[in-house]
């Protein structure tokens, strides 16, 4: 296989900088480290001390390799995009300097679709001017991206986010004019939201540079949409697992990414709540030894 496996702070807890309930970041990429993996994604901007060479002499001594970063927030909220578009920019520059490749952008959950993620009938769009909005705000971050910055952005469909299902997939691929944006296919997210995994990375095969493995507790999956739990109250009842684990087939994942001759990074994305009492650490030396049989 021509990729490489990564993991990331989102595995032990982390969607933003500034939560209390973060773990320590020095004792999360140690852990990353100990697990056996040797690249992993940065976390959000600010999570560790934003200073390039403290983050290179740090994790160079852990054999540890930053591929990249994300933002988690609301593309779909114009008055929120010059916020947004200076912390991607500071994250850019950041990535460029300790010669990171990948930034993944990701539309924030909110609650009326968390509520109804995985239903497509029942999922509120955005109107027509907000969502031209939203179009004209990823454009304009992911020629940023590549052309201020020598980073590759990468849209990560999310479920409970307005960037979630198949036909909101292709039609921001369509609307967005934007050369330089590529795909974040994330495993759980399509199966979660009844997108085929294996269908995808063969539909966007032109279109997909970064990949993010999930794994899905089926049962647990099954309950979510029968009571109509919300995304939030889901990743508490532990839907995502640890590879190999759920429901998805990463030996049909291998096969399928082979096939399109995929290379670059997949990242190992383990969502957890971290005052679930889960042992992320263990989780990600699960994940990675079940992986190693594929190679």
């Amino acid at each position: 296989m021509a990729f490489e496996i990564a993991n990331s702070p989102c595995s032990w807890g982390v969607d933003y900088a500034d939560s209390p309930d973060n773990p320590d970041p020095k004792k999360v990429f140690r852990e990353i480290a100990e697990a056996g993996y040797e690249f992993s994604e940065l976390g959000p901007y600010g999570y560790l001390q934003p200073d390039p060479q403290k983050i290179l002499d740090f994790t160079e001594n852990l054999n540890l390799k930053i591929i990249g970063s994300f933002i988690f927030d609301n593309l779909h909220i114009e008055s929120e995009h010059h916020r947004i578009k200076k912390t991607i920019s500071k994250s850019c520059a950041l990535l460029e300097k300790i010669n990171s490749k990948v930034f993944v952008i990701i539309d924030h959950i909110t609650k009326e679709r968390m509520e109804t993620s995985g239903n497509q009938t029942l999922s509120v769009s955005l109107n027509n001017n907000d969502h031209k909005k939203m179009v004209n705000f990823i454009n304009e971050i992911a020629n940023m991206c590549f052309e201020e910055f020598g980073i590759l952005p990468v849209l990560h469909p999310h479920a409970g986010s307005h960037i979630e299902y198949e036909y909101e997939i292709d039609r921001i691929l369509n609307d967005v004019k934007s050369d330089h944006l590529a795909l974040c296919l994330d495993t759980g997210h399509l199966h979660y939201c009844k997108v085929d995994p294996y269908n995808a990375i063969t539909k966007y095969e032109n279109k997909i540079k970064y990949m993010h493995f999930k794994d899905i507790n089926q049962n647990i999956l099954n309950k979510v949409y029968e009571d109509k739990i919300d995304f939030d109250a889901a990743v508490k009842m532990g839907v995502f697992c640890p590879l190999g684990t759920g429901i998805i087939d990463f030996k049909k994942v291998y096969k399928k990414l082979d096939e399109i001759s995929f290379s670059g990074y997949a990242t190992i994305e383990q969502d957890i709540d971290p005052n679930e009492g889960l042992d992320p650490l263990q989780y990600a030396k699960k994940s990675l030894v079940y992986l190693n049989n594929f190679k």
